[in-house]
């Protein structure tokens, strides 16, 4: 367990939008001002969201929002490229082969579990609204399903990597279809709308522990040493 915890916190690092204290008074007015805008969406929804009621929100005025963003449609869309920013950041340091040194790929699987729920639980207020601004302006899901795919064939090419350990036949195209299947139960664990019974009963924990078994046998690994 503690070679996992260190894999994670590995993966994590530097993974934030910039602190507050390395950004500049203009770039702190427009986090200030994407705060604001995301907490409103969560409340009131995109359409009922003015910019008035963001400059507010955010303690400045109408007309700093517009010095920052052309109109709403640019803040949104800003507030979308923050939050695939953050996944697009995890996503280059954990393709880093350095990072998985020693890992076998019960622990590679095992680390994408654990760093997806842990980086959708700490931005889930960020997910939810970028999801609201996705519903509104169906052309940036593009982007963001360009986005998990990036993830996805970077597990995949690091698994390869260590093919010698799949014992299955069609080595590559079981180990896609694996994690496709491990993305797809990740979207429905998370939405408790889409969530299925047998999901709804497993906490993370045991949720990571029971696909990593069910990856094991599928591609007939080697057993945990």
């Amino acid at each position: 367990m503690q070679k996992d915890l260190c894999l994670e916190s590995r993966w994590k690092s530097e993974l934030h939008w910039r602190r507050t204290g390395q950004q500049s008074r203009s770039e702190r007015t427009q986090s200030a001002l994407l705060d604001a805008a995301e907490e409103l969406i969560l409340e009131k929804g995109t359409d009922a969201t003015s910019i008035a009621d963001i400059a507010k929100r955010a303690g400045s005025s109408v007309g700093a929002v517009y010095h920052h963003f052309k109109d709403k449609t640019a803040l949104y869309y800003a507030l979308f490229h923050r939050m695939t920013a953050t996944y697009e950041a995890l996503n280059k340091q954990a393709s880093d082969p350095k990072i998985w040194e020693g890992a076998t790929i019960r622990d590679l699987f095992r680390g994408y579990l654990e760093i997806v729920l842990t980086t959708t639980r700490e931005n889930s207020a960020a997910k939810a609204a970028a999801s609201a601004v996705i519903a509104d302006f169906p052309e940036l899901n593009a982007h963001y399903c360009e986005n998990q795919a990036e993830t996805r064939k970077a597990l995949l090419a690091l698994v390869m990597e260590r093919r010698d350990e799949i014992g299955a036949p069609d080595a590559e195209n079981a180990a896609a279809f694996a994690i496709d299947q491990l993305s797809a139960m990740l979207r429905v664990y998370l939405d408790a709308t889409l969530r299925p019974a047998a999901l709804a009963q497993l906490d993370e924990d045991q949720l990571v522990a029971h696909s990593v078994e069910l990856v094991s046998r599928y591609l007939e690994l080697p057993p945990a040493k």
